[in-house]
């Protein structure tokens, strides 16, 4: 017993003597620090959620804008409430659609409608668009991608009943549409087109004697044409190497070097 009180004193006088080590603390952030992070912190934060509140808002104006598409109709504000919860008469999305290029705003009815970049509806309407275009003219199919008209099967049909003309692509889809002015389309008879297929064009040569004798010109282009192919022959000239003969050195080693002689 005694043994053992005499090793619990040795050991606390040990433990006396040891060297105290101070502990290192974190410091805390000192207020001018914390001053300047914050506000980059919270104007980040901000930039952050108004992007995505705007984002949020052309999303249902893009919503909105389809609904108006497939409705084929002027929609008011309560209509279109009625699809879009967020819309309001004096919120954002309702100042995006009154100035946007593809939404016609009436005030008087507080209503909205799309606007494609061709009002053509019917298959008749078609016709009659492609009719009044200056000297027949085509319209680009991909023109009609965003109007209400169901494009592929009108132009199938209108095709077929030959009351337009359609440049296809490549892959056979339809690219470019034209009127078919059906009063030009004349029947040919059957003797007609026997004589056509039983003259004989002549030779060049002989088709410009001939035409010479009958008093009718060439177009002018092929004429300057010829012409021009002409001048070439005439100007262009064999090539003939020339030899030189350098005379004046004639007798003189040029392999040594030149020594002036001594007076």
């Amino acid at each position: 017993m005694s043994d053992l009180l005499a090793q619990r004193k040795d050991f606390k006088k040990r433990v006396a003597t040891q060297p105290v080590l101070a502990q290192r603390r974190a410091m805390a952030p000192s207020t001018a620090m914390s001053s300047r992070v914050l506000p980059k912190q919270a104007a980040a934060l901000s930039h952050i959620e108004r992007a995505h509140e705007e984002a949020s808002i052309l999303t249902r104006v893009h919503q909105i804008i389809t609904f108006l598409k497939q409705s084929q109709r002027p929609c008011t504000a309560d209509e279109i409430r009625l699809h879009i919860s967020e819309f309001h008469d004096d919120g954002p999305e309702f100042q995006h659609l009154t100035n946007n290029a593809k939404v016609i705003y009436t005030a008087t009815t507080n209503s909205f409608a799309y606007r494609p970049e061709f009002d053509i509806r019917t298959a008749e309407e078609l016709v009659e668009y492609l009719r009044k275009l200056p000297d027949h003219g085509g319209l680009e199919v991909k023109k009609l991608a965003d109007s209400y008209l169901d494009t592929s099967s009108v132009i199938a049909e209108l095709q077929k009943k030959q009351r337009i003309l359609v440049m296809s692509d490549k892959t056979k889809r339809p690219r470019y549409v034209f009127y078919n002015d059906m009063p030009l389309e004349t029947t040919i008879d059957d003797d007609m087109k026997t004589s056509w297929l039983q003259l004989q064009v002549p030779d060049e040569p002989e088709l410009s004697r001939e035409m010479e004798k009958a008093g009718l010109k060439r177009m002018q282009a092929e004429a300057r044409e010829e012409k021009e192919q002409q001048d070439v022959k005439k100007t262009k000239k064999t090539s003939r190497i020339t030899k030189i003969t350098n005379t004046h050195l004639v007798g003189i080693d040029l392999t040594k070097d030149y020594v002036p002689e001594s007076k």
